[in-house]
């Protein structure tokens, strides 16, 4: 009991994910997709009600006037933050296990993502300041990346959603690319000259460092790769745009992204 008492967040939070998702499929989206597209459609829903609330809370904290030292003891605050962000990753891990258990890139990014957070909140009890720098890196596109991908996935059936998706998808491959294609390699060095040279030794063995950064420095490859495949997509795009002014019928085939 003492257990649940003191994760109440991650607990609560876990019930709040898994009534999200299951509101989103059986009444938002039933009568819109069916099969595999509805299920990714329930976990766009409670990745933004995810991506939106951490994005708020870790900026905050990174700007609050909080010790910003990366070893430094985590807070209540950074605690809940992560435990919020721990739930999200188990609900929407359970989804992708039953229903896209073929999609490895995804089921690799929130399994690392997770265990970094359980090793920082329940193991070290140290470094969750750089749980927040990621937290912010990765989440400030939730909400527009979501919206995209819903539009993505509905133009084909909405001429409302073919216009959002084909006049979001600059905006966003552009954002994309600045917060996660160059802010997200920047912060990864920055870690890494930080843990990878000893300097938080005495409260994170630097064996669950270099797990730390090898986690890290996935997720940006995997990130970098997303913002190559928009970039194509978008100028793929253009070209046929330019090419045929007088019909266009295609929209920017690009990757769906996390």
């Amino acid at each position: 009991m003492g257990f649940l008492a003191e994760n109440w967040i991650l607990f609560s939070s876990i019930l709040m994910f898994g009534v999200v998702y299951l509101y989103g499929y059986f009444n938002v989206f039933n009568k819109v997709w069916k099969g595999r597209a509805r299920y990714e459609a329930a976990s766009c829903g409670i990745s933004m009600v995810h991506g939106l609330v951490v994005a708020v809370l870790s900026c905050y904290d990174i700007f609050g006037g909080n010790d910003r030292q990366l070893d430094a003891p985590n807070t209540h605050f950074q605690n809940g933050i992560m435990e919020y962000s721990m739930a999200y990753f188990i609900v929407d891990l359970i989804y992708y296990f039953v229903t896209a258990s073929d999609d490895y890139l995804f089921i690799v990014h929130h399994f690392a993502t997770l265990t970094y957070m359980f090793s920082c909140h329940y193991f070290t009890h140290h470094g969750a300041f750089s749980v927040m720098y990621l937290i912010a890196a990765g989440e400030l596109t939730s909400p527009v990346q979501n919206i995209w991908t819903l539009a993505r996935m509905a133009r084909g059936e909405s001429p409302t959603a073919k216009k959002i998706y084909t006049n979001l998808s600059p905006f966003f491959t552009v954002y994309f690319t600045v917060v996660r294609g160059i802010f997200g390699p920047y912060l990864t060095w920055k870690l890494g000259a930080f843990y990878l040279t000893g300097q938080a030794d005495a409260v994170v063995p630097r064996w669950l460092a270099y797990s730390w950064m090898f986690k890290v420095a996935f997720g940006i490859f995997g990130s970098v790769v997303w913002v190559y495949k928009l970039w194509v997509g978008l100028l793929k795009f253009y070209s046929k745009k330019g090419t045929k002014r007088s019909s266009v019928t295609g929209t920017p085939e690009q990757l769906k992204t996390d």
